[in-house]
């Protein structure tokens, strides 16, 4: 009535522990009754009669032959009656060795008939926690077994009781464990579409722009290069990681024209640039619950001095993570051909941003991200190294969309401002 599913389609069931009694006190007629009865009982559910019978004499023919063992073993140790002896015990060991066998044998042909599961992969895979269960089952049929011995039938009755309530509670255990799994499955599902769709997004505007895309796998790569080079927990840095793949998402809804511009843009057309990283983290925090990814996003484009925006915030009020993402970003679009001027070298990037090092952005950040550049190739120093759709798919790997807990401190970008050379 309370068998537990094991693995797909294996159930555990205490029908051993009646069976094995039986096997121990009674004649292997009577032995195979009760098995027989446990057999039906928990085969009349089945809608296929042909796994009923299989199920059914999985039951009968081990008992039968655990009986036969048990007789076989007991006989030349002089075991009469019902008294506990070492005996006793020792045949019960042997027959329920060899009925579990027996029945653990033709649940893995059974498994394979029905289901098309390998034989030997069962037994490698499944076999072993299996019987790990069956022999915390078979000893506390020993004991049963004894106390029978002991103090008679009356005092089993009573075990039934306190047995049953174990029983009972491990299979609320057991489907409480698997109601929690399920629930992490469908979550993580839920999460990982929502990051597909905000990645969507950002393909959706580089299809406007041509850059974006771009631009937002290279500064993935140097946040988590950074990340990686600075020592920091693996949840920050799939964090930023993500936070850096994403971060240009409230560009969504920025005119054309804007993102195209080859001038200097007029104070209306400043305000949709400014507005950005207050859109994207409202995005991120609806569609992925990841609020500290939204929050890394958030400030990205905020200044050591209050001179960033959409808040202008200083150095204290701005999260560590979003500081590292303000230098990647910084670096990149310093390093790429825009509308309004032509890409600078690394070397003359990295100047840049070495000046403004301590002023607007954080001087540690600066220098890491310096040495991490001096030992690369042009392809990662100008960010053609990577690409949106690679760094996305490594970032969906290593985070499986965990919704871990992330200590964020700290965040910034670049802006298109007069005296700012590194690009909206």
């Amino acid at each position: 009535m309370m068998a537990v599913e094991f693995t797909e389609k294996v159930y555990v069931t205490a029908a051993n522990l009646p069976i094995l009694l039986a096997m121990m006190f009674f004649d292997p007629v009577f032995a195979v009754i009760v098995s027989a009865m446990a057999g039906l009982w928990g085969c009349w559910r089945l809608s296929s009669w042909r796994i009923a019978l299989f199920n059914l004499s999985a039951y009968l023919l081990p008992a039968a032959a655990g009986a036969f063992v048990f007789r076989a073993v007991a006989e030349p140790l002089g075991v009469t009656g019902h008294d506990l002896t070492a005996g006793l015990l020792l045949a019960g060991v042997c027959a329920g060795v060899g009925y579990e066998s027996l029945n653990m044998l033709a649940t893995s042909l059974g498994a394979s008939f029905a289901y098309g599961r390998n034989v030997r992969s069962f037994w490698r895979d499944e076999a072993m926690p299996f019987l790990r269960s069956l022999l915390v089952l078979a000893c506390l049929g020993l004991m049963v077994a004894a106390l029978y011995a002991i103090a008679g039938i009356v005092a089993v009755v009573l075990l039934f009781a306190p047995l049953f309530a174990s029983q009972y509670m491990f299979q609320l255990l057991v489907r409480e464990k698997e109601h929690l799994t399920r629930q992490k499955k469908l979550t993580d599902e839920y999460l990982e579409m929502n990051i597909g769709l905000a990645a969507a997004m950002i393909v959706l505007l580089d299809s406007k722009d041509q850059y974006t895309a771009r631009h937002c796998a290279a500064v993935a790569m140097y946040c988590r290069d950074m990340a990686k080079a600075l020592g920091l927990p693996e949840s920050q840095v799939e964090a930023i990681h993500l936070a850096g793949l994403l971060h240009d998402l409230g560009k969504v809804g920025t005119p054309d024209a804007i993102l195209g511009k080859a001038g200097t843009l007029d104070n209306d057309e400043w305000e949709f640039i400014r507005e950005h990283p207050m859109k994207g983290a409202e995005v991120l925090s609806h569609l992925v619950a990841y609020r500290d990814v939204a929050d890394i996003v958030q400030y990205h484009h905020e200044r050591l001095d209050g001179s960033g925006y959409p808040l202008g915030v200083r150095s204290a009020e701005i999260p560590e993570l979003s500081k590292i993402l303000a230098v990647a970003d910084s670096y990149h679009a310093m390093t790429s051909d825009r509308p309004y001027r032509r890409a600078m070298s690394s070397f003359e990037a990295l100047k840049v941003l070495r000046a403004s090092a301590g002023t607007t952005l954080e001087r540690n950040y600066v220098e890491i991200l310096a040495s991490i550049l001096r030992d690369k190739d042009l392809a990662y120093r100008d960010g053609t190294s990577t690409d949106f759709m690679g760094e996305y798919e490594r970032g969906r790997i290593s985070l499986k969309l965990r919704g871990a807990m992330f200590n964020t401190d700290s965040g910034s970008e670049s802006a298109r401002v007069e005296g700012d050379p590194a690009a909206i």
